[in-house]
């Protein structure tokens, strides 16, 4: 089973969409799945359910600091800028493709008519990871 399909299995299953999209890669990033899927039960919804940025992006985005930051609390801005650049690269392509950042533009808020659907964000966002962070 690919990652894409994992992560539509877990969506399914009843985890949010930044879990679904996270949680499928906690072997290659050495976390235990069940704390990943703590780390972002909070960005169901577009943050907190306010439809803000996509939670399939923001699982992305965790990812992307757990693979890149060296961990160095005494000298936090060692690695940040390179995780930013990681995370601005995820972001590009999650735009692209979905057309929005923003979990309410994206489900069409206000005119009816999704520009994508969640199972289609998770997709979008699982690609960006293998592709950006090579996972």
């Amino acid at each position: 089973m690919t990652k894409i399909e994992l992560a539509d299995q877990k969506h399914r299953a009843g985890y949010n969409c930044a879990q679904a999209v996270a949680c499928v890669f906690a072997e290659e990033v050495g976390m235990d799945e069940a704390l990943l899927y703590k780390v972002c039960e909070g960005f169901g919804g577009g943050l907190g359910c306010a439809k803000g940025q996509c939670g399939a992006l923001s699982g992305a985005v965790v990812l992307a600091g757990i693979v890149n930051s060296d961990g160095d609390i005494d000298h936090p801005a060692q690695t940040k800028a390179a995780t930013t650049k990681l995370s601005a690269a995820m972001l590009k392509i999650f735009t692209e493709k979905a057309g929005a950042l923003i979990c309410g533009d994206i489900k069409g808020a206000g005119q009816g008519k999704p520009l994508t659907s969640c199972a289609d964000c998770i997709t979008i966002a699982v690609e960006a990871v293998q592709e950006v962070l090579g996972l």
